[in-house]
């Protein structure tokens, strides 16, 4: 195609048909421009559509990763209810004056364990901020994202925290002058059993210091456990559903 042009514009010249040639000259570099601007608008086409197949690729990501959040959250909340359940026991026994019985130190262990790992799994959320959360076209939608892991995330896991702060310290100027050891269990043993023996039951009945703790902690896991995964767990599934639909559309784009 280019031999072609330099043969007609050589015939031209030889012609000494200049101002014919000039006008060539014009005509053959508007189309190259043209085709130059064609070219351009088919490659930016062909990134546009790149760029939206990687963020449903992402999209569809954070979907599988919400179902595994979620139920570890239902884990955890169900962890954190079994604790809470054998405070409650022990609260009534020491309150009401029933008589020691070999399950309560199994209470007296289930109430002062800790999940750890109650908060969201951040591989996917890095794994979006290293390509860049501007890849999240739906501004809306990258909002709530980037709310839910700077946010929500750190709120269960700071939380989290506190409350494990708050048992250390009991076992430290509490628990170790009131039972005979702490976390007395089977760490390998998946279902997380154990015992936790009073050294004198009967004084704890009347021990405030111990009292005040044991009715303290079950606020704390209301507020410190509870509070957090529940708000996030309802914020995580509602993004689930606008990603679907989100989703959607950009298949349909």
């Amino acid at each position: 195609m280019i031999k072609f042009f330099r043969k007609i514009r050589y015939e031209l010249l030889e012609k000494n048909k200049t101002g014919t040639y000039l006008k060539y000259a014009i005509g053959e570099i508007v189309l190259v421009v043209i085709g130059i601007l064609i070219a351009l608008q088919i490659n930016n086409w062909n990134q546009k559509k790149l760029l939206v197949k990687k963020e449903i690729e992402v999209l569809k990501t954070f979907q599988t990763q919400f179902k595994e959040d979620i139920n570890q959250f239902d884990e955890s909340l169900a962890f954190y209810g079994a604790a809470k359940n054998s405070i409650e026991i022990i609260i009534y026994h020491l309150e009401n004056n029933p008589s020691y019985n070999d399950s309560l130190a199994q209470h007296f262990f289930t109430s002062t364990r800790f999940y750890g790992d109650s908060d969201l799994d951040n591989n996917v959320f890095e794994n979006l901020k290293s390509l860049g959360v501007s890849l999240i076209s739906n501004k809306d939608i990258r909002k709530i994202i980037v709310s839910v892991y700077e946010d929500d995330d750190e709120w269960i896991n700071n939380f989290e925290n506190d409350y494990k702060k708050f048992l250390y310290d009991a076992s430290q100027n509490l628990f170790n002058t009131r039972f005979k050891d702490y976390l007395n269990g089977d760490y390998r043993d998946s279902r997380v059993q154990g015992e936790m023996i009073p050294i004198d039951f009967e004084r704890l009945r009347t021990d405030q210091k111990y009292l005040y703790f044991i009715r303290t902690q079950k606020h704390q896991i209301g507020w410190l456990i509870e509070k957090p995964i529940e708000e996030t767990k309802l914020k995580v599934i509602a993004l689930s559903k606008d990603l679907e639909e989100e989703i959607k559309r950009l298949e349909n784009k």
